[in-house]
């Protein structure tokens, strides 16, 4: 079966209060159907930008209003783009797996304008094709100066990224590898994608090191490299992978390493391997909501490029990420914190607790410890849940006492003499080894206050894009 759709009016401002038709549907006649609408603009051709439940008559039509219109700030076309009937809830009990999602697409796409008051009801179609060819544009940029020198591309390999969908980036695009990687298989993987992409070159047998594990790769692709020469060319490859590591790194909770750079000169043909290897992989979650976004990558990357400050707390959380040993990690947090509070609470004030009380022994932020608690206070993220029933004061001790366990011991040693007699940081350490049944653990928190602290740096230095 198929349906119409339309959203109006045709055009639309933010807040602007509209109304959904969906006609033409006869086998939905006195239901209810889950209907989505995506929008599309100048950097993501797709993003999804509401869905609701519709009534059905029974002639086949339904209409829902919404009076708070939508949110989106930026100009772009909105459409209704798929509808079906939801499944009953799924009962556990059931033997039965859960039923899929029905998905019906429009027979016709009807679009509306948002957000570009200057845009006539009959022209939306133009609008969306003028949409396309600016996204076009911000994306086919060559690095380099076009037209000097020779030219180059470059497919960049990272380990340690998974990634579910291509993402255009300014420069290339970040591309998903699906295969499943174990022993020996890096190299049919770079091959595979090397066939994907189109390229003539594969890397050989006999120089392959095969000592792998399992893991997760992508590969950063940069068609247009214009440079002098090869090592020119390699340069500006491995800059533009460094700015998208960090990106990435923070938006999809990964670790992620470049670890082999394919180059190849396009007149004389020619291509060598460069291999640059010295798991975790971060966010499971794909699409936009994990993270793979354009609009995403450019505002990280944005603020990244925009505040040094900024580069080095991302650097420091990726450090932190790659970070295999739990002690090491607490440390490693923690300094993350640590230099985020020393760049912005100021020195030797009075800390009070929720309680009214002050700091025990006179705390003040001249003091690691209630320094950081006071940048974790400030940073809106009261109500959360902390770790064993407690609050911010408890979680933040804790979690000091691991980082000072790993300072001064190498790591924490629960059953050692000498640790036991730290009476200031000891007690508070040990209670990291447990945590409220339920809660994900001290170290996933941290590892959370980390990314929503770094995440609020970002959004102040993100330009307007």
């Amino acid at each position: 079966m198929t349906f119409n759709a339309r959203i109006e009016p045709y055009v639309l401002e933010m807040g602007q209060p509209f109304t959904v038709f969906v006609n033409d549907a006869p086998e939905w006649s006195n239901t209810t159907i889950s209907v989505q609408i995506e929008s599309s603009d100048d950097i993501e051709p797709l993003m999804m930008a509401m869905s609701f439940s519709m009534e059905i008559g029974d002639d086949g039509t339904g209409s829902w209003h919404h009076a708070s219109g939508f949110e989106i700030d930026r100009e772009c076309v909105v459409f209704v783009s798929a509808a079906g009937i939801a499944p009953p809830p799924f009962d556990p009990s059931s033997k039965q797996p859960p039923l899929a999602q029905e998905v019906v697409y429009p027979e016709f796409v009807s679009m509306t304008a948002l957000n570009s008051p200057k845009t006539a009801s009959d022209k939306v179609v133009d609008l969306y094709l003028d949409l396309q060819r600016r996204r076009e544009a911000r994306f086919n940029q060559p690095l380099g100066t076009a037209g000097q020198g020779s030219q180059f591309r470059a497919a960049v390999f990272i380990e340690g990224l998974l990634i579910t969908q291509q993402i255009p980036t300014t420069h290339g695009v970040v591309h998903p590898q699906m295969l499943e990687v174990n022993d020996g298989d890096l190299r049919d993987l770079i091959n595979a994608s090397l066939e994907r992409l189109i390229w003539p070159g594969r890397v050989d047998d006999e120089a392959w090191n095969q000592q792998l594990r399992r893991n997760d790769f992508a590969v950063f692709e940069f068609p247009q490299i214009w440079a002098e020469d090869e090592t020119e060319a390699d340069a500006l490859a491995m800059a533009e992978t460094d700015k998208l590591v960090l990106a990435l790194a923070y938006l999809r909770y990964a670790a992620p390493r470049p670890i082999m750079v394919a180059l190849e000169r396009r007149a004389p043909q020619h291509i060598r391997f460069r291999n640059l290897r010295k798991s975790d992989p971060g966010n499971l979650i794909g699409g936009f909501m994990g993270g793979e976004s354009s609009r995403e990558v450019l505002r990280v990357g944005g603020a990244i490029a925009a505040a040094p400050e900024v580069e080095l707390y991302v650097n420091l959380y990726l450090e932190a990420r790659r970070e295999k040993q739990e002690d090491s990690r607490y440390f490693k947090l923690w300094a993350v914190l640590e230099t985020i509070a020393i760049n912005e609470i100021p020195d030797g004030a009075k800390v009070f607790l929720d309680d009214g009380s002050q700091w025990p022994e006179g705390g003040t932020t001249s003091q690691a410890a209630p320094r950081v608690f006071e940048l974790v206070r400030s940073g809106s993220l009261a109500g959360r849940q902390w770790p064993d029933g407690g609050d911010l004061y408890a979680f933040i001790r804790a979690v000091y006492g691991r980082r000072n366990a790993a300072a001064h011991y190498g790591r924490f040693i629960p059953t050692d003499p000498v640790q036991k007699a730290q009476w200031k940081w000891y007690p508070w350490a040990a209670k990291t080894l447990s945590a409220e049944s339920g809660h994900p653990g001290w170290l996933w928190e941290l590892d959370a206050v980390v990314h929503e602290l770094v995440g609020s740096r970002i959004a102040e230095n993100a330009p307007a894009i």
